[in-house]
């Protein structure tokens, strides 16, 4: 991908800021909204879906789905040293359908925050007390911050994106 959003051309804007405002668009439905030819919407979604767009997800009311519980999980790996394990272990939380948002970060600490979705506050502390019993020997400073999916005021990049591009 390596290319910078802000080189988009002017029609490519035009259709990421269509499909962040709707979600998917048959290309049909992209012509009506953003004024371009069908050959142009199919050639521009080609490109994005290769370069930019990874996924058109909906955004989902955690609670009325039945995910009452979030958790923002803050650690220390102490393991980077060993490559295979490190690799194994952030492979398997990138495939826990449990995590919805998982990343390393630098700062005062190096440290790696995950966002993890429960059902309730049983699978939560399940879920937390086989964590720590699996990794704990490899973390260090780890924190939690349990958040009722109720009180989730915002949950999409949509609009940084529009920013980004300056449409």
């Amino acid at each position: 991908m390596g290319e910078n959003i802000l080189k988009l051309t002017k029609n490519e804007k035009k259709f990421l800021n269509a499909i962040l405002k709707q979600g998917y668009m048959s290309d049909t439905d992209l012509c009506r909204e953003t004024g371009l030819t069908k050959s142009t919407c199919s050639r521009i979604r080609k490109r994005l879906e290769n370069d930019l767009i990874s996924e058109y997800i909906p955004i989902i009311d955690l609670h009325k789905a039945g995910i009452n519980v979030f958790l923002v999980l803050t650690f220390q790996w102490t393991s980077f040293d060993d490559e295979q394990l490190t690799k194994r272990v952030f492979s398997e939380l990138k495939n826990d359908p449990k995590v919805v948002f998982l990343a390393h970060g630098e700062g005062s600490i190096s440290s790696t925050v995950a966002f993890i979705a429960f059902k309730d506050l049983e699978n939560y502390h399940t879920y937390l007390r086989d964590f720590r019993k699996r990794y704990g020997k490899h973390l260090q400073n780890i924190n939690t911050l349990l958040l009722p999916s109720r009180e989730v005021i915002k949950n999409d990049f949509t609009e940084v994106i529009s920013l980004a591009i300056g449409e």
